[in-house]
Formats: C-alpha cells, sequence, structure tokens
C-alpha cells in the first residue's frame, strides 16, 4: 500500500497487478485520484490511494488485476464517475461539482493559442574561388638595327692612303642589335567579394485548431436553449 500520497500527480499513467496500462491519472484530490477514460473505463474511474501497490517515475501499479477491472466495468457500481456526480478534484478543469445548495456548476473550458518562435538553421552561403587561365594578346612596340649597305662614288679621284689599299682580304663586322619581349607576371588584387548578413523581418501566417467547450440547455421539451440569453438555439448555431 502506497504511504506518500505525494508520489501521486496528474500525468502519471496506470497499469493494473499484471501490467495492463489503464490510463493517466487525470485529477487528484485527498482521498482519491481520477483515471481517464478509456478503453477499461467508459467514464472517468475514481480510485482510492488504498489501491496503490507501487509508484516509481512516472508509473502507478494498482492492486487488481485486468479481469477484476473488465469485471468491474460490467458491473458499472464501483469506481466510475457517473453522469451528474459531484466529484470534486484538485484540478477543477472540466468536472461538474455540486455546491451545498441546489446551484450545479459546470466549468467551461477553451483552449488558447501561444506563439512560440525559435531560431532553426535554414542553410549557408558558400563563397568559392576558382582559378581560370586565360590568354591576352597584348601589342609591344620593339626596336631592332638593321644594316643597309651603300656604294658611294668618289667625285673626284685620289691617291689612296696608307693602309687604304692592301689588296688583302678583309672582312669587317657591325654589331646590330634588337629587342627582345621578356614576359614577367605579378599577381594584383583588383577587387573584393565580402559577405554579409541583415535580419530581415517578415510576416508569416500560422494557424491552429483550437477547441472550446459550450453549454447547452435541454428544457423538458428537448428543446436546446442558450444557456445565456434562454433562447432556442438556430439550426446553425448547433
Amino acid at each position: 500500500m502506497l504511504t506518500d500520497r505525494s508520489q501521486i500527480r496528474e500525468g502519471m499513467t496506470v497499469y493494473s497487478s499484471d501490467g495492463e496500462k489503464l490510463g493517466k491519472v487525470l485529477a487528484c484530490s485527498t482521498a482519491t485520484f481520477t483515471i481517464e477514460k478509456g478503453f477499461f473505463f467508459p467514464k472517468d474511474y475514481v480510485a482510492r490511494y488504498e489501491e496503490i501497490v507501487d509508484a516509481s517515475g512516472d508509473e502507478i501499479r494498482l492492486a487488481l488485476t485486468k479481469d477484476a477491472f473488465e469485471r468491474l466495468r460490467e458491473s458499472g457500481d464501483y469506481g466510475a464517475i457517473a453522469s451528474g456526480a459531484a466529484e470534486t478534484t484538485s484540478s477543477g478543469i472540466g468536472t461538474a461539482s455540486r455546491t451545498t445548495g441546489e446551484d450545479v456548476r459546470v466549468p467551461v473550458a477553451e483552449e488558447q493559442v501561444d506563439v512560440l518562435k525559435r531560431e532553426r538553421d535554414a542553410g549557408e552561403v558558400r563563397l568559392r574561388k576558382d582559378v581560370v587561365t586565360e590568354t591576352k594578346h597584348i601589342d609591344v612596340p620593339v626596336t631592332r638595327e638593321e644594316v643597309r649597305v651603300e656604294r658611294v662614288p668618289v667625285t673626284e679621284p685620289r691617291d689612296a692612303r696608307p693602309g687604304e689599299a692592301t689588296f688583302e682580304k678583309e672582312s669587317v663586322s657591325m654589331p646590330v642589335r634588337e629587342e627582345e619581349v621578356e614576359i614577367r607576371k605579378r599577381p594584383v588584387v583588383k577587387e573584393e567579394v565580402r559577405l554579409r548578413k541583415e535580419r530581415v523581418t517578415e510576416q508569416r501566417a500560422a494557424e491552429a485548431d483550437v477547441r472550446k467547450e459550450r453549454v447547452d440547455v435541454e428544457d423538458e421539451s428537448g428543446r436546446i436553449r442558450d444557456p445565456g440569453t434562454g433562447l432556442p438555439r438556430r439550426d446553425e448555431d448547433i
């Protein structure tokens, strides 16, 4: 039997003694706790803390077997919250409660949407350099020397000077020069490519289906009336 009732909290999973899953804890009160309706329970089921034999982590194990719960479900006279019964739990949401007088209070709840934003990776931009080889054609002016041979007749013949007429074989050379083109290459920075991130804010539509509870009042004639106005509901409102 469970001795520390503070171990029991909403959302814990309840199992029978033979390991069958019965459901989750819907709410806790002083002496009992409520198991949500499911396959074994057509209605919310109220169990006593004395029925718990073990509670550890997020799991609760009861003393009854699945077959015992099957028999209880068929009989329908043990543990189930009947429609109109006055069971008040610690959560107070979705459970009708009867006051000391004749008033019956039915909480009406609805879902609200909370919008959260989180950052995620949307991709990346890579900057890659490739080496491209191209041939450049450059016209460069160069200078070279050429030898021109001229024969100039003497206007008035004269006697040869010493050394001018040796009557021997003789050769005279004249150096001829020219410019040649030499290619030298050097790297030059022509431009820069910069990557810069900017934050852009845009409007993005989001939608979600939300549920809300609606209370209808049915009179003795079977007509459904709006509890706020007392007027019969139209067909399109139902």
